[in-house]
This record gives structure tokens, sequence and C-alpha cells, in this order.
């Protein structure tokens, strides 16, 4: 972000709070992207004050009523952080206590079964050649390791421990680095495919794992409209009240890793930190977004509770 992104006459306090964010370890350019709305709002309203005004903040509100609600709570929602920054150096300064605007819902989840998983796969290998290894491969690693795209989309090669069966996510969310356990198959898997990629360039430890068709990194937007492509190719999807994305490949990969702890008997409950490190998160409290009750999960935990149920009813009868 260059020191131009905000111009309005609070530029100087923005570019502040947005260090600030930052050297609490939070990326915030999606944030910072979302008050350039409101700084640029300021300007055009030729606002003059050093601080915010309870009117200000109204009719920015009410500039934004001809948008969808996801847009104006995420912009509503973005103001109020940096208004509660600045009440703390201004005391004068507005805060928006309410946000009116019904928060939008998050978005539901599509669970992929291990027969799309295959097709999807399968498709993305037929599409030949080196984006055919890329993609296929990509798409099998964000569902086995949890990985977010953007983490998987920016590996380099040095990251890549195959002898030692994992690789390293330098940057994650709020700058946290891990390392990802891989097994043997995906190990194996993830080989065959970097045997073809050090055929062509670039090369070398800071080279991108995954590329396109003319050795660039892949992008989020290449990769999404590829996996929507295959997807329609599939068949998968279709008439689904809620469209399957790229990212719900993580959901997934969660989903199935709860059913299969129920499916063996294990403390799911003692296992849920495990999987929070896995996925990168602080805490078992942003996981459980990605933990979905579907029906298979119903009948697995059914059968357990039966299990448990009658194993402890008859020795307490004995």
């Amino acid at each position: 972000m260059n020191n131009q992104f905000f111009i309005s006459v609070l530029a100087s306090l923005m570019n502040d709070f947005v260090a600030f964010k930052k050297s609490h370890g939070y990326d915030y350019g999606g944030g910072a992207a979302t008050l350039w709305h409101f700084d640029r709002f300021l300007l055009r309203s030729d606002y003059a004050r050093q601080y915010l005004t309870a009117e200000i903040l109204e009719r920015f509100a009410l500039s934004m009523q001809h948008l969808a609600p996801n847009t104006q709570y995420g912009r509503l929602a973005s103001v109020r952080v940096f208004a509660r920054w600045l009440r703390l150096l201004i005391p004068e300064s507005a805060l928006i206590e309410d946000i009116c605007v019904r928060r939008p819902s998050l978005p539901r989840s599509y669970l992929y079964s291990h027969e799309e998983l295959a097709s999807i796969i399968a498709c993305a290998r037929r599409t030949g050649g080196m984006r055919g290894a890329c993609l296929s491969t990509l798409f099998g690693l964000l569902y086995v390791t949890g990985l977010r795209i953007g983490e998987a989309l920016a590996l380099n090669m040095g990251d890549i421990d195959l002898a030692g069966s994992r690789l390293t996510v330098r940057r994650g969310k709020l700058g946290k680095a891990r390392n990802i356990v891989l097994c043997k198959s995906t190990a194996a898997a993830l080989g065959r495919y970097l045997d073809e990629r050090n055929a062509i360039p670039p090369r070398g430890l800071d080279a991108p794992v995954f590329t396109d068709t003319r050795g660039r990194r892949l992008t989020y937007g290449n990769a999404s409209t590829l996996f929507r492509s295959i997807l329609r190719e599939c068949g998968i999807g279709i008439g689904a009240a809620y469209p399957p994305r790229l990212h719900d490949l993580r959901h997934t990969f969660a989903c199935d890793c709860l059913w299969k702890w129920y499916r063996e008997g294990a403390d799911v409950n003692a296992r849920l930190p495990i999987l929070a490190t896995a996925m990168g998160h602080v805490g078992i409290g942003s996981t459980q977004t990605y933990l979905h009750v579907t029906s298979q999960l119903l009948i697995t935990a059914s059968g357990r509770f039966e299990t448990t149920f009658t194993r402890n009813t008859m020795g307490a009868n004995q």
C-alpha cells in the first residue's frame, strides 16, 4: 500500500491505523481496500475535520443503500473498527454503535463426496500436459491437507520436503507459519508432480510449485475459473442450493477428518486442537465453522452412542 492510497483529510490517521493492524499480525490488505471507499466518500463530501462525527457516519451509511447488503455490511464493519481505534486517540470522535444492515448469513458449504473428488481430479488430469498435472495435484492437495487456496498457491519448491514427508506454509493467516505432515501416498503423488514440474522453468527453491502454462505462479482467479469449468464438465453441483466452490475442499477435509475419527472411536474433543493447528487456526472456535453435521456423521455418531449406551446400561445392571 503506497502513501497515496488514502487521500482524504483522515489519510494520515488511516495509514497509521493500517500500520497498527499490521503490527499486530494482520495482513489487512482487504480491510484497507474496504476502508478506501470511506476515504473517497470523505473526499467527495469535502469533509475537513480531523475526527469522525455521527453525521458523517450516518451519511456514509445512507450513501450505500443502493449496494448489496453484504457490501454495505462489510464497508460499515471496516469503518467501525477504524472508528473505535480513532476514539482511543480522539475521545470526541464518533463511533458506529450498531450496523443497521441485516448481517448476511455465512455462505453454506458444499461437501464433496469421495466419488465427486475422484471425478474432479481425474477430469483435471485429462486436460493434459503440465496444466493437467498441476491442477489435479493442486485440487488433491487442497483436499488431503485442508490448506487454504492462497497458502497452496504461495508454495515454493523449497517449501516441499519429500524426504521428511511434509510441507511448510511460510505465511498463513495472520502471518503464521506451520508444517503440514503428508501421508505416504500424498508425498508420492506430490513427488511425481514435482518430477514433471522440475523439467520446465522456473526452477530453484524460490520457484512456485503451481504454475500456469507460461511458468508464472498460478493465481487464485485462474485456479477458481478452471475449477468451475471442471465442475461443469463433471456435472457436479448442478441445481445445488449453494454452488460448490474451490474453498469447499477445505470444508470437506475438516468434515471427513471428523467422520473418520468417529468411525475409529477416537476421542474427537481431544483431537479437535490437532485439526485446528493443521488448518492454521488459533483455536478450535474458528475450526468449528468448518464442521458440518452430515447424515453420514449422524449415522456414525448415533451408532457410537448406541454402543456406548448399551455397554453402560449392561454394566449397571450386572
